[in-house]
């Protein structure tokens, strides 16, 4: 039978990735799908058609795969676009015979285990760290690395169940709290969430995130990402910026780059997390595939080219790299950031009337009703904002979350302001 292709996207689906349907469509004609459960029912009418499937689970897709084959349809490419689908969508691929990264480099760029271990034995600076299981051997790991330290999931990501500790009171209390976090998400992220990390932690609010084209053993930075937190003891990302003032540091390109060799990412994108003390880079990790948070989006604003297109190439056995010429000049800088209300029930929610004028889009999800909780990861938000300067800063501004802290005053009324508790 010869069969009619298409393109799976798997996570695309997500809030805040919708653009990656946009660059796509740039770089093929084939039809672009994406699977979710109970399609039909949810039909999502961006794409060309919607698997049955659930985008995690390798069997369903598989069993979905093959009933669109009994129809003439095949996967031209699998690519996933987020953690949580990227070990299926490399697993279905190699079955299918399509282009694919082993199954070593996709559990390298998940396990932050083995991830560290290689940055260590390819000498990239990582901060010190064990892999703790247990109380037991949480008290060694305070012994050898000392504090104050961060502890977190192995295997999950957006900042959720990572705590800071200080003494080892306080990390006893903290593994407590990151298992809890792990049982309430592990089933919607696919996460095993047995073990933890227990990190030395460098102690600095400058923190970015290096966008990097991987393709072929040969890697080339897209852009640096300014990333905004919330203070200790949180690490909620509030907001980002884009490009960095960092962005000509060959130094800090040349790290990301080889953290991206060292786990042997030869494909798509790949988001580099670094923290910088006293002019210092540490890698803090390495996902392979696009930033989430719409750092993408603000990629394809400053640069004018969407940044989905490049990932995608890859998987399409199209050199990313004739896109994109390696000095990009950035058009402006733009924003992201993130709506938060002070804790407690929201009681009254009002759209603002006048804007600041930097602001190109607000948008609230949150309801009468809600409960707002302090910031502590990705799930904290009650909006988002966007932003655009025509110019770039060689500093890092704090516009950003000066002008969200002041609409999310004008937004939300809070019936009770409480102090929350882990």
């Amino acid at each position: 039978m010869v069969y009619k292709n298409y393109v799976l996207l798997l996570g695309a689906d997500q809030y805040l990735r919708e653009r990656a349907l946009a660059g796509i469509r740039e770089l093929t004609q084939y039809p672009i799908w994406t699977a979710s459960v109970e399609a039909k029912y949810k039909k999502n009418r961006y794409f060309d058609y919607n698997l049955e499937a659930d985008p995690q689970d390798e069997i369903s897709l598989l069993e979905a795969i093959e009933r669109q084959k009994l129809k003439g349809w095949s996967p031209k490419a699998i690519i996933p676009l987020n953690d949580w689908t990227l070990k299926v969508a490399h697993k279905l691929n190699k079955k299918l015979g399509l282009t694919n990264m082993p199954e070593k480099v996709i559990e390298l760029s998940r396990n932050k285990d083995i991830m560290k271990n290689a940055f260590l034995e390819n000498g990239l600076p990582t901060a010190p760290f064990r892999l703790i299981n247990n109380e037991k051997e949480l008290l060694l790991a305070s012994e050898e690395v000392g504090y104050p330290a961060i502890i977190k999931p192995f295997d999950f990501g957006g900042s959720g169940g990572v705590y800071l500790a200080n003494n080892i009171s306080e990390a006893i209390e903290c593994l407590k709290k990151s298992k809890k976090v792990v049982s309430k998400y592990a089933n919607d992220f696919g996460i095993d969430g047995s073990s933890f990390i227990f990190e030395k932690y460098i102690k600095s609010e400058e923190e970015i995130s290096i966008e990097v084209v991987c393709y072929d053993g040969e890697y080339k930075v897209l852009a640096v990402t300014e990333k905004y937190l919330t203070p200790e003891p949180r690490f909620a990302e509030i907001g980002h910026l884009v490009p960095s003032h960092r962005t000509e540091d060959e130094n800090l390109k040349e790290i990301a780059c080889k953290a991206c060799g060292s786990l042997g990412i030869t494909m798509g994108l790949a988001h580099v997390e670094v923290k910088i003390q006293n002019n210092k880079p540490w890698i803090i990790e390495v996902g392979a595939r696009p930033a989430g948070d719409g750092i993408m989006d603000l990629i394809e604003r400053v640069f004018d080219i969407n940044p989905y297109k490049l990932h995608a190439a890859s998987y399409l056995n199209i050199n990313p790299f004739e896109f994109f010429s390696t000095s990009l000049e950035p058009n402006g800088t733009a924003a992201i950031a993130f709506l938060k209300a002070e804790p407690g029930v929201i009681s009254n929610i009002k759209q603002p009337i006048n804007l600041p004028e930097e602001v190109e889009s607000l948008w609230i999800h949150a309801q009468i009703g809600n409960y707002s909780e302090e910031a502590k990861c990705w799930k904290d938000r009650e909006g988002v904002i966007e932003l655009f300067w025509d110019q770039t800063f060689d500093y890092k501004p704090t516009k950003p979350l000066l002008i969200s802290e002041y609409l999310s005053s004008e937004i939300f009324t809070v019936k009770e302001v409480v102090k929350y508790h882990d």
